[in-house]
């Protein structure tokens, strides 16, 4: 549809017209025509004009000056130069013509016996043809993609469009470049060779794109070009649109299809996160209540569960998804800063815990993903319930770790609710498993509130500093022996009672000579006076140790 400088040479009037330089560049466009008046002609282009010429303004300038001033031409974009010979000079200036050929600028030369309107006629009216075509088509396209969008057809017909209208597949791939919706499935595995920074202003894109070079597997590794149009929605969220250069070039009339399809995938993304938004707030609500047991009415909340698809019927356990900062590895050297948690860590890990529980029952909270967990009637029946989610809660954790090494998640799994008023009770106990679990087994634990053992017992005090009261005599002695080595003694009995008094393998797991770990014992009996072949006595030590850990956590010992 452009009217260029080839189909210029092609009007009657100009059939005597020679060109002198810039023959490589023929096929440029011209957007409209102009007579050059003054040598500050210059300071008014737009780009993409005809220029027409005697070289009267210029006829005093020098080589030099002539060079420039056609360097200046390159620099506004013109599309050729054409200059009638015969009235102000016989013979256009070498200078000139070397010049249209260095900075590529197209030089025609005519004679003088043409009239200027018979360039400009001509030329104008296949422009202004031209932009009544493009004003056409893109009404046209507008309207198409407009009906699109109220007619709620989604991401996937208004790509499908596209594709028809520009003749090459079209994807639609999210932030993190994971395909969305594709007209063309197998084109949307690729490998990115290279990014090319394409933005042309000639083509008037509103939208900002560029040009990457791409090896497709599945063509057994051809190279191909796609354009990638970022388009933005809400939160400085982006999602990307990329059209695979497949069959042929793009071309202007496509890129208004492109930018009315971008146009329209942003209404149309914008409205599902508004939708989105709704709903998330309508189930995070509604998972509030079931945890926190504030349940007015059993059937309403029966009723709000069948309006988003949740089956409450059955049995849950509540599973609590802890996202911890690792310091050391946040820290920076200059600032000596942590890292704080973003929005993007949470939607990871809610991400990730989705894609293992696509219809599960989710919702984030401060550093907290909580899960309501299905319980299959088959897994009750042969009491593997907890090693399914401990499974399950695995695949989790290491699809976190792939994508952010640094990023510590903890879980605590709480008890078996037959029914959805047992929940509140099942959520408590998987906060006590988070606590617990990672003073038992560290940050990165899978804790099960029924593992707990004697700690289940300690939870129930309402207040635990009255629990200082059950720590052994003996071991007290120990907690107030004050010298250097009070921490390995320490150690050492927690360490040889799991290891069930044996100091041998107590020396192994500590990794200490095994006279060290005899000594230790020998000074801890002489700093205690702990007899440990008395069976009563150590079970007070041991849970004495418990209940040192326990205040220690509270922070009152």
């Amino acid at each position: 549809m452009e009217f260029r400088i080839n189909d210029l040479l092609n009007i009657p009037s100009l059939k005597d017209a020679v060109v002198l330089s810039g023959k490589s560049y023929l096929n440029r466009e011209i957007r409209g025509a102009t007579i050059m008046e003054a040598p500050d002609i210059t300071d008014w282009l737009k780009g993409g004009e005809l220029l027409l010429t005697s070289l009267f303004p210029i006829l005093n300038f020098s080589e030099e000056e002539q060079r420039k001033f056609i360097a200046r031409l390159a620099e506004k974009r013109v599309s050729a130069l054409v200059i009638k010979i015969q009235r102000f000079v016989t013979e256009i200036p070498m200078s000139i013509v070397s010049a249209g050929d260095q900075f590529g600028v197209t030089i025609i030369q005519i004679p003088k016996d043409i009239p200027y309107i018979d360039v400009m006629y001509p030329v104008m009216g296949e422009v202004f043809n031209n932009q009544v075509k493009k004003l056409q088509y893109y009404k046209e396209i507008h309207d198409r993609f407009t009906a699109l969008s109220l007619a709620d057809e989604g991401p996937e017909k208004i790509i499908k469009t596209l594709e028809l209208l520009i003749g090459n597949p079209v994807a639609l791939f999210d932030r993190n470049f994971h395909c969305i919706e594709a007209t063309v499935p197998s084109l949307a595995e690729f490998e990115i060779i290279e990014k090319i920074p394409y933005f042309n202003q000639i083509d008037e894109m509103k939208f900002p794109h560029y040009c990457q070079v791409v090896k497709y597997p599945v063509l057994n590794g051809q190279k191909g070009y796609q354009i990638v149009v970022p388009i933005e929605t809400i939160n400085h969220i982006k999602t990307y649109l990329l059209i695979s250069e497949f069959n042929k070039r793009l071309e202007e009339l496509d890129f208004i299809a492109v930018e009315n399809c971008a146009t329209s995938l942003s209404l149309e993304l914008v409205k599902q996160f508004a939708v989105a938004e709704v709903d998330k707030k309508f189930k995070n609500d509604l998972i509030d209540e079931l945890i926190g047991g504030k349940i007015p009415q059993m059937n309403l909340v029966f009723q709000k569960a069948n309006l988003i698809g949740w089956d409450l019927n059955g049995s849950f356990a509540a599973v609590l998804f802890k996202i911890n900062n690792d310091s050391e590895a946040f820290t920076t050297n200059k600032k000596n800063s942590k890292r704080d948690l973003s929005v993007q860590d949470h939607e990871l890990v809610y991400e990730a815990i989705h894609h293992y529980l696509p219809n599960g029952i989710i919702r984030s909270k401060s550093n907290l993903v909580i899960v309501l967990w299905k319980i299959a009637e088959r897994n009750i029946q042969d009491n593997s319930w907890m090693d399914s989610i401990k499974e399950t809660v695995r695949k989790i954790q290491e699809s976190i770790k792939s994508q952010i090494k640094n990023l510590e998640i903890q879980v605590g799994i709480g008890s078996l609710s037959n029914n959805i008023i047992e929940i509140p009770k099942s959520f408590n106990e998987a906060q006590d498993a988070l606590e617990f679990g990672e003073m038992i087994n560290g940050k990165e634990a899978i804790t099960a509130f029924s593992e707990l053992g004697m700690f289940r017992l300690l939870c129930n005090f309402k207040d635990v500093s009255s629990l200082s009261g059950f720590i052994p005599l003996s071991l007290k002695k120990l907690l107030d022996y004050q010298h250097a080595n009070k921490k390995d003694l320490l150690i050492t009995l927690k360490t040889f009672i799991e290891c069930n008094q044996n100091a041998t393998k107590t020396s192994q797991v500590l990794f200490i000579h095994h006279k060290t770990a005899v000594y230790r014992l020998d000074r801890i009996k002489e700093i205690t006076g702990m007899n440990f072949d008395d069976p009563e006595e150590m079970l007070s030590v041991q849970v004495g140790l418990k209940i040192v850990a326990l205040l220690k956590r509270e922070k009152t010992i």
